[in-house]
């Protein structure tokens, strides 16, 4: 008879964090967008390795004042999870390793912002190829190395804002085929080189806001064609060459305030003809050479605010078949040139000079060159009273509006030619008051000294 015996049990006994530990470190919610989250408080990097709260069922790991310092291919060793959201935000990260996220294959969004990162190992993004969204702002990352985000194909959003970058290597955003924002503003980029976004053919929105650019390489836009939105404020771009945006054929709004140009160079802009907006406010602009504008033909909005213009000649807006606004102001600008051959501006309907020094300027030629202007701002300027009327019972007489602030409110217009007239209305009067005085005087006397010669002469006769 066979003997049997009784099955062995192999027990190995495991080191494990319970979800909820002895100091409640961790505990199960919904995430704001109703999915099943797991919230971690004051852990290190070695919590997660012995992690056994089912994150299969979990959608969302975040881990709020945590000391995480290095994450490797062994801090989050999930052989199976449904992680897709996890938020390492200020987790006193300081680098990332080869590796360091391949379990969470499902992941789509990483957030590491405010750490201590200031390098990315070749490799640490390998295996997390779904993802959508990353999050490395508030670092202090100085260089992106070569091929660092090519795992990552289909990443619609990359935020690098608040950095210290100031040398992006040739392949750094290599693979980079899907992406569609990107964020590099308040870094230390002094030059945007040769080619240097060549692989992100589908970017639609581009940041690089408040850096030390002074420089643009001709090529440096190449092959961004579907690129939509440029920002370039707060820089110091002292020069512009030509076809400098022309790569960028679906621009539609691009912002270039706050730099040191001094002057429009020819063919700046050529090439934007789907441009819808351009700002150039708070430059040291004071020259715009021939065909400065050209190739700007569906530009609706020009700002040139806050320039060093003293004089503004109509022509420099030729060919600008839509512009419809056009802001001027707050420049120096004391002449106007407009000549009978500039082009018409046919669709221009807001015209601001505003803060400026004209004292006059051909309105009626103005108004022939921009038949359809709806209202022309000129508060602060040098005009006189007499000046300023007939211009605004003129352009009254078109449907224009004289406006003497932002606001452009009829009323204000009106307050305003009475203060700028008053001394004069008082003068008037004042002569017109003593004048009367003086002819009454003289009818008065005239009328004495007939009565008298002729009494005198009654006397004589009849004597």
């Amino acid at each position: 008879m066979a003997k049997w015996l009784p099955p062995m049990v192999l027990i190995i006994l495991v080191p494990t964090t319970n979800l909820e530990n002895d100091d409640g470190s961790c505990r199960r919610h919904l995430s704001v967008l109703n999915w099943p989250q797991i919230t971690c408080t004051n852990v290190d990097n070695s919590f997660f390795q012995h992690f056994v709260a089912s994150p299969n069922r979990t959608h969302w790991i975040k881990c709020t004042n945590c000391s995480l310092n290095v994450i490797d291919e062994r801090t989050f060793n999930f052989l199976k999870n449904n992680v897709s959201y996890v938020e390492l935000q200020a987790s006193r990260i300081r680098t990332l390793k080869r590796l360091a996220f391949n379990k969470l294959f499902l992941l789509k969004y990483l957030n590491l912002r405010k750490n201590d990162i200031d390098y990315l190992e070749p490799k640490c993004f390998t295996g997390i190829k779904r993802l959508l969204h990353l999050d490395l702002s508030f670092n202090f990352l100085k260089i992106l190395t070569n091929n660092i985000f090519s795992d990552m194909s289909n990443l619609d959003i990359l935020n690098l804002n608040y950095n210290q970058l100031f040398y992006i290597q040739p392949y750094a955003f290599a693979g980079l085929v899907n992406l569609k924002y990107l964020y590099i503003n308040h870094n230390d980029l002094k030059k945007l080189e040769d080619k240097m976004f060549r692989y992100l053919p589908n970017l639609k929105i581009l940041y690089l806001e408040h850096n030390s650019i002074v420089e643009i390489h001709q090529n440096a836009f190449f092959n961004l064609k579907n690129l939509n939105f440029l920002y370039l404020n707060n820089n110091s771009i002292n020069f512009l060459v030509q076809y400098n945006f022309k790569p960028l054929t679906s621009l539609i709004d691009l912002q270039l305030r706050l730099n040191n140009l001094t002057e429009i160079q020819v063919s700046s802009f050529n090439g934007l003809s789907n441009l819808r907006t351009l700002h150039l406010s708070n430059n040291n602009i004071s020259i715009v050479k021939p065909y400065g504008f050209v190739g700007l033909d569906s530009l609706k909005v020009l700002d040139l605010v806050r320039n060093k213009f003293v004089l503004i000649d109509f022509s420099y807006f030729d060919k600008m078949e839509n512009l419809e606004v056009l802001w001027l102001n707050n420049n120096s600008i004391s002449t106007f040139e407009i000549s009978y051959k500039s082009e018409v501006q046919n669709s221009l309907v807001i015209l601001d000079l505003s803060f400026n020094n004209l004292s006059m300027f051909n309105y009626k030629l103005l108004y022939s060159k921009m038949p359809n202007i709806k209202e022309v701002v000129l508060e602060k300027n040098s005009m006189n009273c007499d000046f300023f009327t007939n211009m605004y019972n003129f352009l009254q007489d078109k449907n224009v509006t004289l406006c003497v602030s932002s606001h452009c409110n009829f009323n204000e217009t009106v307050v305003y030619i009475d203060d700028i007239c008053s001394e004069v209305y008082v003068t008037s009067t004042d002569h017109v008051y003593n004048s009367t005085d003086f002819s009454t005087d003289c009818s008065t006397n005239f009328f004495g000294s007939t009565v008298f010669m002729f009494i005198a002469l009654s006397l004589a006769l009849f004597c």
